[in-house]
């Protein structure tokens, strides 16, 4: 299992920033990729509630579902991907939100596998996981402190 790590200091409450990361219809304001997505669970969102996504990567289309595995308001939120392309097996993303400096840290730890013959590129794959989910933290940084809920 390859594990990664991104965070970023945003200037709002804890509650502010969990309602934005926990609403299904921000996902494609602050993930660059993701075309659209909704919880497909009826009732609140928690754990156990599953949703679906689009991510449009090299001009494709990829179905995404996803479950919530934490929902700890306004502390924590963990997504597994179940339906992960090979040759990744598993992603799960966790965000630990903290206040700090009057504002809350925002921590994304995250843990993918690899399988077959490109096992061997994990190492890299991680770096570009940190990248582009730094990229995705940094942006939810600038709406949120735009104004956006």
């Amino acid at each position: 299992m390859q594990k990664f790590t991104a965070s970023v200091l945003i200037n709002r409450s804890q509650q502010d920033v969990f309602d934005f990361l926990s609403n299904a219809a921000n996902f494609q304001r602050w993930m660059p990729l993701m075309q659209s997505a909704t919880w497909t669970s009826s009732g609140e969102p928690g754990v156990g509630t599953t949703g679906r996504g689009v991510m449009k990567m090299a001009g494709r289309e990829m179905e995404l579902l996803l479950k919530v595995t934490r929902w700890d308001a306004p502390n924590r939120l963990g997504f597994k991907i179940l339906n992960a392309q090979f040759p990744i097996e598993a992603t799960e993303y966790v965000y630990r939100l903290e206040p700090e400096d009057g504002g809350t840290r925002l921590t994304l730890d995250g843990e993918f596998e690899m399988v077959g013959i490109l096992r061997f590129a994990a190492g890299l794959m991680g770096k570009m996981y940190v990248k582009s989910n730094g990229n995705e933290l940094n942006t939810a940084k600038k709406l949120l402190e735009a104004g956006y809920r």
